[in-house]
């Protein structure tokens, strides 16, 4: 039989994407599936849209002011599998990810990560950017503590959201719990523990998207981002090893500051598009869908 592979779902307010969002988990083609959404006090609806699901693979388990981390750490917890990917409310699943991504890891056993592109699309399901990511990372196969070390001198999280990773489970919950302290760097200080460890998968293809709207990406956001970026920067430099160079510390510094210029230039382009306005007229399941 096929590897077991849990696909965790922290849940606060999702709606109404978290409808599509799940209709793209049922969709996958790989056969040994658990879903398990962490509900985490909803009141727009969310666990009611959840008790509905009828379908074998999928577990319901609530959580009570647990915050975020909280909700990504209880929610890594209730997983059986031998493969463990997180999945945001917002984002979205290619039918074939999780074939590809388990692919990847039983090809290279001394990997305990998979990573791939994604697209960005708007708050409408529209593709804005196509097969975005990997930035700096080249070939199939890279040492994990490479992988963070582009991260720091890249000034981003080249690796992405934690929908376009697939963790072995023995690897992602020995590095447990994931830690908020930093917002913004939720799922970049979680990669930095356990990237490290091994070897990194690397697939430079689009599996899935990231959907940009007014609760993922705005002004204020940017400018927090910058500062927040800095002090994983700062933290990543204090325990290097080996330690980084002067040249790495320069190049590190305007990538945060390029990284930053980016976001903005892009968040004004999107703004001017319409991409954070979402259409609420439009029935679940066909405008917020990109497929």
């Amino acid at each position: 039989m096929s590897p077991l592979v849990s696909v965790v779902v922290p849940v606060f307010n999702g709606l109404p994407h978290l409808r599509t969002l799940t209709h793209s988990l049922l969709a996958q083609t790989y056969d040994n599936l658990e879903i398990i959404f962490s509900e985490g006090g909803s009141s727009d609806g969310s666990p009611e849209f959840l008790a509905g699901i009828n379908d074998p693979r999928v577990r319901v388990v609530t959580q009570q002011g647990t915050g975020a981390a909280g909700n990504w750490t209880a929610a890594t917890q209730a997983a059986s599998g031998d493969f463990i990917k997180l999945v945001c409310q917002d984002d979205l699943l290619n039918p074939d990810a999780i074939t590809k991504q388990v692919q990847d890891l039983s090809r290279h056993p001394d990997a305990v990560m998979a990573i791939a592109q994604r697209d960005i699309i708007d708050a409408r399901g529209r593709v804005l950017y196509s097969a975005r990511g990997l930035a700096g990372l080249k070939g199939d196969l890279v040492p994990g503590a490479d992988v963070i070390r582009t991260c720091y001198q890249q000034g981003t999280n080249v690796i992405g959201e934690p929908h376009m990773v697939l963790f072995r489970a023995e690897a992602l919950k020995s590095a447990l719990p994931w830690d908020d302290s930093n917002p913004l760097m939720l799922d970049l200080s979680m990669y930095a523990k356990v990237a490290p460890t091994g070897n990194v998968a690397i697939r430079h293809e689009s599996i899935g998207a990231f959907r940009v709207s007014t609760s993922s990406w705005s002004t204020r956001l940017v400018t927090l981002q910058l500062l927040q970026t800095k002090q994983w920067q700062h933290d990543y430099a204090r325990h290097a090893e080996p330690a980084v160079t002067k040249t790495q510390e320069l190049r590190a510094f305007a990538g945060r500051h390029l990284q930053t210029a980016l976001r903005r230039a892009a968040y004004r382009v999107l703004k001017a598009k319409g991409a954070f306005a979402s259409d609420d007229s439009v029935p679940s399941g066909q405008g917020d869908d990109h497929d």
